[in-house]
């Protein structure tokens, strides 16, 4: 037997590479630590945001509506009330990521985000912060920066991805306490 087949492998992770292509240009959650449970809250204008699509397409189907009953104009009722009910079905489906809770649980030991399969705790090797810039074909190009996991197996997670660099910073080093890992600083300097 060769010395070399008791070596591990090792693969080389780049972690300069964002896991995202896109990003909000706004703060949309928070890191929040209560008792042994570390989870990430959305933001009230982020929240906004989705409601305001909701209760627009509400509108757009009262509306039609009140065309149907009162005015008999079928043809706009019915075009109103299927734009409002998609103009609905969007916010609805813009504001479902932000009610699922992320949480890194002490208590069960798991890190769970309801998309990937959950990550014990003791397999999080490290936080890490990358930047990067959102192109925009018709508007004006911004800073993203995301906020993943590191596991021992060489899994990488998104935890966090908004354009608040100073709160990304503070949840950062929230997490890497809560969780007793390092924050690996990953931005690179980029010129918008």
């Amino acid at each position: 037997m060769n010395e070399n087949d008791n070596e591990t492998e090792t693969l080389a992770i780049d972690l300069t590479r964002p896991l995202l292509r896109d990003g909000p240009k706004f703060l949309s959650h928070k890191v929040l630590v209560v008792d042994d449970i570390a989870f990430l809250r959305p933001t009230i204008t982020a929240m906004l945001f989705c409601v305001i699509y909701i209760v627009v397409g509400i509108f757009l189907m009262s509306l039609a509506t009140y065309q149907l009953m009162v005015l008999n104009k079928y043809d706009f009722a019915i075009f109103l009330g299927g734009f409002g009910i998609a103009i609905s079905t969007f916010g609805i489906s813009l504001i479902q990521p932000f009610l699922s809770r992320v949480s890194f649980d002490r208590k069960t030991g798991l890190f769970n985000n309801h998309k990937d399969r959950d990550v014990k705790l003791q397999n999080i090797i490290s936080l890490q912060i990358n930047n990067k810039v959102i192109q925009r074909k018709h508007a004006l190009n911004y800073a993203c920066f995301e906020l993943n996991l590191l596991t021992e197996h060489g899994r990488r997670i998104n935890i966090l991805n908004h354009n608040d660099q100073q709160q990304l910073l503070q949840d950062a080093e929230l997490l890497g306490s809560f969780l007793g890992v390092e924050v690996n600083d990953c931005r690179r300097e980029i010129v918008l």
